[in-house]
C-alpha cells in the first residue's frame, strides 16, 4: 500500500472484511496477523526501535494493557505515556494513534504518527483505506489547541497516542543485530 517516511512498508488484506488468520514472523519474531494494523504497529516498532509489545486481541486493547515496549536483543522495558484525546501535550512523532472499537473498527484500530507539523499529524497505518499512498504516509489529520488541550480531530473517535518514552536509547535495527536476533530466534 505505501511507505512511510520511517522506511517500513504497509501491505493489504484487500478489504477490511478479509482476516487472513496467518501469522506474520520476521527474523523469527512473531509480528503479528498478516496484514492486521497490529501487525504493522508490532513491525514497525521492531524495525525502528528494535523491541516488540505484548500479543493483544485487538488495537483497542493496546490503550489499556501495553504498558511498555521491550527490546528484543536484551529484554530491557520501556514504558509508554498515554496522552489522551484532549491532553495539554502536542502530539509526539513515533507514536502509537489508538481508536477504540466502534463502528467500521470491530478491534479498535492503532496507527503510528510518522510526522507532527503545526496544526495536522500525518500516519503511517495498513488495512484501513486499500488504496495505494500518494506520499510517505498513508493520511493527514488535523488536530487543534482549546483551552491548552490537544485535540486529533479524525472522522472516528481516537482515544489517544502513545508515547515510547526511550530518551534516544532505541535505534532502529541494523544488521548486527539482526544476525544475533537470527541466530537466537530463527530456529528456536
Amino acid at each position: 500500500m505505501g511507505i512511510a517516511s520511517s522506511n517500513v512498508n504497509a501491505y493489504s488484506n484487500g478489504n477490511d472484511s478479509y482476516y487472513s488468520n496467518e501469522n506474520h514472523y520476521l527474523y523469527g519474531i512473531y509480528m503479528g496477523l498478516k496484514w492486521q494494523c497490529v501487525e504493522y504497529a508490532r513491525r514497525w516498532t521492531f524495525l525502528r526501535k528494535s523491541s516488540i509489545f505484548e500479543n493483544v486481541k485487538g488495537a483497542n486493547d493496546m490503550w489499556n494493557q501495553i504498558k511498555y515496549i521491550q527490546r528484543v536483543i536484551d529484554k530491557e522495558k520501556f514504558p509508554l505515556k498515554k496522552h489522551s484525546n484532549g491532553s495539554p501535550n502536542r502530539p509526539i512523532n513515533e507514536s502509537y494513534l489508538i481508536y477504540p472499537i466502534q463502528k467500521d473498527m470491530p478491534y479498535g484500530h492503532v496507527a503510528i504518527i510518522v510526522d507532527v507539523l503545526q496544526y495536522k499529524i500525518r500516519i503511517a497505518e495498513q488495512n484501513f483505506y486499500f488504496t495505494y499512498w500518494k506520499h510517505n504516509y498513508c493520511r493527514e489529520i488535523p488536530f487543534v489547541q482549546k483551552n491548552g488541550l490537544y485535540y486529533i480531530e479524525d472522522e472516528y473517535q481516537v482515544y489517544g497516542w502513545l508515547e515510547i518514552y526511550d530518551q534516544n536509547q532505541l535505534k532502529p535495527l541494523d544488521k548486527l543485530t539482526v544476525e544475533k536476533i537470527r541466530i537466537k530466534y530463527e530456529n528456536s
